[in-house]
């Protein structure tokens, strides 16, 4: 099947942009969800070639300039050993837990792959990558000979691809429960067969490793703690002391595992607490224990997932950010995230600004931190810039 653009639609293309919307196309046309198609320009040159879905405004992906190159297991295989390579000299040290493909910003539209050690986790979020799920898993095992491959394709975006959930699968090796991997020295467990995403968040890294350069000495809180990862990085910080705090019993439950493969103590009541409860309860109750804080992490969920909830999210991430600064001492540090894509980095500052307002404090920004390497945003596809976090400094109480 081929494709051809109206005049001047190519010219995002050339920048590296791998959608092609279907105002873009000089003539719509009808093809099996998932297809190849070949693209060119209106003056007949080619573009590439990607996958088709007639069912999305997105109406080709693009997967590579070349109209001619066969894609196969070999064309993904490939791709993988470079993206390995480039990634893994980036990373910080004794760090073997990484994303080796994050989709569009990485060339392959649609696929996920997250690396814990020698366990492999890929996720296919588009028509045209499940065609391609064989290929793919042909391609990790030879490239990497994994002890496992994963699939959590057990996502709601696949929904509108024209998609279902697949159900989660190991199709290859044996995995029993949590596998480890390593972060900057630390060894933590990723739940790759129930937890949330692949397992772990991996792309909060940066966030962590400055969270424990900031805790020596420090009472700490992490919010929304589910592996605890914030919690384990604080107490190897140095932190006086650390409260996780999650609403599931089970992220908790994997949150001390994690402690404890660490060599933290965490029955040790003097230096930790896990308190299982909905965080914005807790705030808005005023049941901190322990409160004030010198230290807070707040990593919540995407509050919002699509333009219809930007609104009610920015109100949301407003209300918890001036919670959060209000249970800080003087001189004590928010470190606060957002991983909404809709909510853009001035949005994110503006509602902090406000935060700080409501909450009576005088606020400074300490660091900006973003998308780590291997998850790094590509210039040309702004899209994929979802991940924003701010290390905030409360100065003084206003009168």
């Amino acid at each position: 099947m081929v494709v051809r653009l109206k005049p001047g639609k190519e010219i995002p293309i050339r920048a590296g942009h791998p959608w092609i919307f279907s105002d873009a196309l000089a003539e719509d046309t009808s093809g099996d969800a998932g297809m190849l198609v070949k693209v060119f320009a209106s003056d007949g040159k080619p573009l590439g070639q990607g996958t088709w879905n007639g069912h999305t405004s997105i109406r080709v992906r693009l997967l590579t300039r070349d109209p001619d190159e066969k894609i196969d297991a070999e064309f993904f295989a490939k791709r993988f050993q470079k993206l390995d390579e480039w990634k893994r000299s980036r990373l910080p040290i004794e760090t073997n837990g990484f994303r080796l493909v994050h989709a569009e910003a990485d060339g392959i539209p649609g696929l996920i792959v997250d690396r814990y050690d020698s366990v492999f986790v890929f996720q296919l979020h588009t028509a045209g990558m499940d065609r391609f799920r064989q290929e793919i898993i042909r391609a990790l095992d030879e490239t990497f000979q994994p002890s496992a491959i994963v699939e959590r394709s057990d996502i709601d975006v696949r929904k509108m691809e024209g998609l279902t959930d697949q159900p989660i699968a190991v199709h290859q090796g044996t995995v029993t429960g949590p596998v480890s991997f390593q972060e900057n020295g630390l060894t933590f467990l990723a739940d790759v067969l129930h937890g949330q995403k692949t397992g772990f968040f991996l792309d909060q890294r940066n966030a962590r490793i400055k969270t424990g350069e900031l805790a020596k000495g420090k009472r700490v809180l992490n919010l929304f703690g589910y592996t605890g990862a914030f919690s384990v990085h604080a107490m190897n910080g140095g932190a006086s002391f650390v409260t996780t705090v999650d609403a599931s019993r089970s992220a908790l439950e994997l949150a001390q595992k994690n402690f404890e493969i660490n060599k933290f103590d965490p029955e040790n009541e003097s230096r930790c607490l896990f308190l299982e409860a909905n965080v914005l309860d807790l705030l808005q109750e005023d049941r901190l224990p322990n409160a004030p804080y010198d230290l807070i992490v707040c990593d919540p969920p995407a509050f919002a997932k699509t333009a219809r909830h930007l609104t009610a999210a920015i109100k949301a991430y407003t209300d918890l950010n001036a919670a959060c600064l209000r249970h800080l001492k003087p001189g004590g540090i928010l470190v606060t995230s957002s991983c909404s894509g809709r909510l853009d980095p001035d949005d994110f500052r503006s509602l902090l600004r406000i935060a700080s307002g409501r909450a009576n404090r005088d606020v400074r920004l300490l660091d900006w931190i973003i998308q780590p390497a291997d998850h790094a945003e590509r210039l040309a596809f702004p899209e994929g810039r979802y991940l924003k976090t701010a290390i905030l400094e409360v100065t003084d109480t206003l009168t």
